[in-house]
């Protein structure tokens, strides 16, 4: 397993780096596993298509005990995480000996973790081994010390992203798979001080590219690129730009893994059970990264779909609102390829980025056999500029919190999503965020976090589509609200102070009743709230800053 990816995929505040960061996650424990095991001589299932495009897939017909000359079986390989199984506890060795090594070397301030356990395959349960091993790991992690770098002795330069000991600057090429890599993104790039952490990462920018488009497919995306730098995700100059991280999260995997061993008998053969866990468990790591995939590809044909000429603007443009700089889509995934995603995008486009991902997840599951499978998701609305970790901590939060919203309050798996929207900057946890910004005498300002869609017979008005959706267009596109654009905005301040202060603010304007969302009440038409909680303060905040996609 690798530790601490978060601070060291979003520790930089450059998007290049960050990229090339993930794209050393994701090698650490495919790509690079793969090669440790070659360097050390031992046969192995997986099968490297095209090292340079990441593209490889495990020999589902090679197992240890039908093939005497294999000597590890990869079970699954992604998320950051490798389970693999060796015939002798010294191969195990040698090869997180070697592996550890590549790491030192190719990817500094990345910590990988690693565990080994000794089993009987046809006595000892792989359900209860794994088990097992991911709470030695998690333990492993808590316990170890974390390393502190030298940070130099004497007369030294600072590197401008990590605060480490310069090696160099970023003028000049490096070398990766036989590759020679600029290490600036374009000749107009300002040349910067650079800790080895740093060019590793611009090391790999181009190749997580390469893989990327892969994913993607060049049929998808058409004559449209992903961007590399944070200005060309659709700002327009001379105005404030925001973008969105988007952080999705399946939800209850491990439940879904304990159906898998629950569906299994143990009682007779344990070896022929251990066989048909491990193929399960393959083809249930295979399925989730496959639908996650097709989600991507999803949500890139709709984005690409809605992009159109403007003629006033004389370029193009993503639902006439976001524009396509240079042919650079404003959109941008950063970690893919599996349950938990990560994306950045224009902030106008973040909740139906969002939104979009969660329906084809859900779609996309069911096609490959995957029951009842869901996600949540956080998005966090920043300036261009804001701190990535900061920004990418609230997302998880954000996502947390909807996790929370299903477990507790819908009660019934679906997926469900919260966002914030940071005007100015952040300060402190999202619960106080919320509890000073968004909790007034009369209640909760907010209704989020939402569910995608109604679930079940629970009708609060608590969800999206056909929801709060229907609200935003309703305010962004009927007759009755479009021309009382100044007015709507209004509404914020009235819905603070509480429901007869709405009511006034409605009747000294002379206008109509609010878009209906709760069925069978239209007390909360008239003056905005129900129940404790402000029906329309998420939608006019989002007024301004939400752009429908279809």
């Amino acid at each position: 397993d690798t530790s601490g990816i978060q601070p060291y995929i979003f520790g930089s505040n450059r998007l290049q780096e960050n990229i090339g960061a993930s794209e050393i996650v994701y090698r650490a424990t495919t790509l690079w596993a793969f090669d440790a095991l070659d360097a050390t001589g031992l046969k192995h299932n997986t099968i490297v298509r095209d090292c340079k495009a990441g593209e490889w897939v495990i020999d589902d017909a090679r197992a240890l005990e039908t093939d005497p000359n294999l000597d590890v079986e990869v079970v699954y390989a992604g998320g950051g995480n490798t389970l693999l199984i060796f015939r002798q506890m010294e191969q195990a060795r040698d090869f997180t000996r070697f592996l550890t090594k590549r790491i030192l070397r190719d990817a500094p301030g990345l910590t990988l973790v690693a565990r080994h356990t000794p089993m009987d395959w046809e006595h000892d349960r792989l359900s209860k081994k794994r088990k097992d091993l991911l709470k030695e790991l998690a333990a492993h992690k808590q316990a170890r010390l974390p390393s502190a770098p030298l940070l130099g002795l004497s007369v030294n330069a600072v590197c401008e992203s990590t605060g480490l000991v310069a090696v160099r600057t970023t003028n000049g090429t490096t070398s990766i798979e036989g590759e020679v890599v600029r290490l600036k993104l374009s000749e107009d790039e300002e040349p910067r001080l650079a800790s080895r952490e740093a060019v590793a990462k611009l090391s790999w920018r181009d190749l997580a590219l390469t893989r990327l488009y892969g994913q993607v497919g060049k049929s998808i995306l058409g004559a449209y690129k992903f961007p590399s730098d944070i200005d060309k995700l659709g700002r327009i100059m001379g105005e404030e730009s925001y973008v969105a991280v988007i952080h999705a999260d399946g939800n209850r995997m491990g439940e879904h893994i304990s159906k898998l061993e629950e569906e299994i008998s143990w009682q007779d053969n344990i070896g022929k059970a251990n066989r048909t866990f491990a193929q399960k468990l393959r083809g249930f790591s295979t399925a989730v990264e496959s639908a996650s995939r097709e989600a991507l590809q999803t949500v890139v044909e709709l984005i690409c779909r809605n992009i159109g000429w403007d003629p006033g603007r004389k370029q193009m443009m993503v639902a006439g609102k976001v524009p396509i700089d240079q042919d650079y889509l404003p959109f941008r995934p950063l970690v893919f390829g599996g349950d938990d995603v990560t994306f950045l995008c224009n902030a106008q486009l973040g909740l139906s980025v969002a939104t979009a991902y969660l329906n084809a997840f859900e779609e996309k599951a069911a096609q490959h056999r995957l029951k009842d499978m869901h996600a949540c998701a956080g998005i966090a609305m920043v300036k261009m500029h804001y701190p990535f970790a900061r920004a990418y901590v609230l997302s998880e939060a954000l996502c947390r919190s909807a996790k929370k919203h299903v477990r507790d309050e819908v009660r019934t798996d679906c997926s469900a999503f919260d966002w914030h929207f940071a005007i100015s900057g952040l300060s402190g946890d999202l619960k106080a965020i919320r509890e000073r910004e968004y909790k007034v005498s009369s209640g909760e300002l907010v209704m989020r976090p939402l569910s995608l869609r109604a679930v079940g017979n629970l009708q609060d008005g608590r969800y999206w589509d056909s929801g709060m959706a229907k609200v935003i267009d309703t305010f962004q596109h009927d007759k009755d609200w479009v021309k009382r654009r100044n007015k709507v905005k209004g509404l914020r301040e009235p819905l603070r102070w509480g429901p007869i202060a709405v009511a006034n603010y409605r009747r000294n304007y002379d206008l109509p009743l609010l878009p209906a969302l709760l069925p069978g009440d239209k007390a909360h038409r008239e003056d905005g709230w129900s129940g404790g909680r402000c029906i329309y303060f998420d939608a006019i905040e989002l007024l301004d800053h939400h752009v429908h996609l279809s």
